[in-house]
C-alpha cells in the first residue's frame, strides 16, 4: 500500500483569534488574544533568542517582550480616543497561548476602530481574526496584510 509521503505533512497557517468584550458588571474591557505559542515567541523574541514560553527557565523579561509587541502592533481607538491596554498575564500551553489585557471607556462606545499588524511581519499569510462584544453588539474583523485596519460604527 503506498500513502503519499504529503499525507504527513503539517499543513501551517498563521491566525490569531482576538476578543475585545465588554463586561457591563465591572465597567472594563477585556481584551484575551490566542496565539500559537511558536508564532508568539518567534515574533516577540529580541535577536531570535529562545523564551522557553510557560517553561519553568522562562526569560525573566517574556512578559515585557509580549506586552511591548501588542502596544505596537496592536492600536484600538473607541470614539477615536486611542486606548492605553493594561497588561493582565498569560496561558501558555504548548501550541496555543492566551494574552489578557484590559482597558477602561468611560463613555458609551459608538466607533471601534482596530489595527493590528502582528506577525504579519514574519508570516505574509498572517490573519488576525477581532471579535468584538459589548452591550449586545457584536461583529468580527478579519485583518490581513492588505487591510491592517478597520472601523465599525455602531
Amino acid at each position: 500500500m503506498f500513502i503519499p509521503l504529503a499525507a504527513f505533512v503539517p499543513h501551517k497557517f498563521y491566525v490569531t483569534n482576538n476578543i475585545i468584550e465588554y463586561n457591563a458588571r465591572t465597567g472594563i474591557y477585556e481584551v484575551t488574544c490566542k496565539i500559537f505559542t511558536d508564532d508568539l515567541e518567534k515574533a516577540v523574541s529580541p535577536n531570535g533568542q529562545v523564551l522557553h514560553l510557560g517553561e519553568a527557565n522562562e526569560d525573566i523579561n517574556a512578559n515585557m517582550y509580549i506586552f511591548e509587541y501588542l502596544q505596537k502592533h496592536m492600536k484600538v481607538q473607541i470614539n477615536s480616543q486611542p486606548i492605553s491596554f493594561k497588561y493582565i498575564g498569560k496561558e501558555v500551553a504548548p501550541d496555543l497561548t492566551h494574552i489578557y489585557m484590559e482597558f477602561q471607556f468611560p463613555d458609551a462606545a459608538n466607533v471601534i476602530s482596530v489595527e493590528h499588524d502582528g506577525w504579519m511581519e514574519h508570516f505574509s499569510d498572517q490573519k488576525n481574526i477581532i471579535d468584538i462584544r459589548m452591550n449586545g453588539w457584536y461583529y468580527t474583523m478579519i485583518l490581513t496584510k492588505d487591510m491592517k485596519k478597520e472601523t465599525k460604527f455602531r
